[in-house]
């Protein structure tokens, strides 16, 4: 089996332009068109300037609570007013600025330009992690890079409609029969970032392997692949995240499962969420004892 992806160029992206009239002409150019099969993989960005989901700083009035957290992290208020606005609900901040203080994150391990990233980290010294649309997102996927000064983007709530219209435009145009996947960049737990599938259709988002038997005929604990993600992330390796100008990549050659389902079918609601982190704290206080409780408050 052979996977093949190809890096789309798109000119710079407006508010009303025909976006996947754009893809399909890049396509024609860098692939050899659309072909049935096809994985055609968009950032939300670019999601959001052909749909003028774009957000001016200096039409931003901020709120009292909008101000008192930015005196809390030093952070724009304007910003932080945006991220309220465009959220369902803040669920914790992730002090970024403290933990390179600490030493926790060893600037030269993540940078090849220290300056850079400390100015960086000097706009953006905490992070607020929200629920929006039932999805968790860093700052509720506001995003400044490759926008002019004071002019930010954020994501449509349900990017699975988005991918139906792309998916669906497309065959208008080509005929052909390809699935699209809308991905986003998050902050992770290695101390770098992935990218995740924000919206899709055409294509199953897991695998529904889960009990499959392995080469020894035992059922499999797993199985359940996020084939959305796994996409996502094989596409970032094109697109990059500064200045490498892919917004788009074709994957070719992947044999997926047609599906109408999207991300949305499958990820969690926070109370889902806040009952598994009860019932994980419930089920190792009961297992480990109390003494596990305390290391992790103490530690």
């Amino acid at each position: 089996m052979k996977i093949e992806l190809y890096g789309l160029r798109l000119p710079e992206v407006k508010p009303g332009d025909d976006l996947a009239r754009l893809l399909v002409d890049a396509a024609s150019e860098e692939a050899g068109g659309i072909k049935d099969g096809d994985v055609l993989v968009v950032t939300s960005k670019v999601i959001s300037k052909a749909y003028g989901f774009l957000i001016r700083l200096d039409e931003v009035k901020p709120s009292r609570r909008a101000l008192r957290i930015a005196e809390k992290t030093g952070g724009d208020p304007r910003f932080i007013q945006t991220v309220l606005d465009n959220s369902d609900e803040v669920l914790f901040v992730f002090p970024f600025v403290k933990m390179i203080e600490k030493g926790m994150i060893r600037m030269e391990r993540i940078s090849r330009n220290i300056a850079g990233a400390y100015e960086a980290i000097r706009k953006a010294p905490y992070t607020l992690i929200v629920r929006r649309g039932g999805q968790i997102y860093s700052d509720a996927g506001l995003d400044s890079s490759n926008h002019p000064e004071g002019v930010i983007s954020i994501p449509p709530k349900n990017l699975d409609e988005y991918a139906r219209e792309i998916r669906r435009r497309i065959k208008e145009l080509t005929g052909r029969r390809a699935a699209v996947v809308i991905t986003d960049t998050e902050m992770w737990f290695s101390l770098g970032s992935l990218d995740f599938a924000r919206g899709s259709s055409g294509i199953e988002v897991i695998r529904k392997g889960f009990g499959d038997t392995d080469l020894y005929g035992k059922p499999k604990f797993g199985g359940v692949d996020c084939i959305a993600d796994e996409i996502a992330c094989a596409s970032a390796l094109l697109m990059g995240q500064t200045d490498e100008g892919i917004p788009a990549v074709i994957v070719r050659g992947y044999r997926y499962v047609e599906s109408e389902e999207g991300v949305m079918d499958y990820r969690l609601s926070g109370d889902v969420i806040r009952y598994a982190v009860k019932e994980i704290i419930r089920s190792s206080i009961r297992i480990l004892g109390f003494k596990w409780l305390l290391r992790v408050l103490i530690n």
